[in-house]
């Protein structure tokens, strides 16, 4: 899937909190948005901070600046040095 993808979360809904993180992984186009202190309804619970997160995205979408995630900012790439070790 290479559609642009914006996963917001509340932080204090723990039920749906790794399913976010997964999507932020298998989807090279998403970002994730965890908001502090918020549970299940983001939008009645924190309108100005929903609707912002969600002007900004569409705005990156429109002006093409919502890029696929770059792979070398993975951990495991991270993490290894110029040798190709560890």
């Amino acid at each position: 899937m290479t559609v642009p993808v914006l996963i917001l979360h509340g932080d204090e809904d723990r039920s749906c909190l790794g399913t976010g993180a997964f999507l932020k992984r298998v989807i090279p186009s998403a970002g994730l948005m965890v908001f502090p202190k918020t549970g299940h309804t983001i939008n009645l619970e924190e309108p100005a901070l929903f609707n912002f997160a969600l002007q900004d995205f569409f705005t990156q979408v429109e002006s093409g600046r919502w890029m696929m995630r770059d792979k070398r900012t993975e951990s495991a790439a991270v993490l290894l040095d110029t040798k190709g070790g560890r």
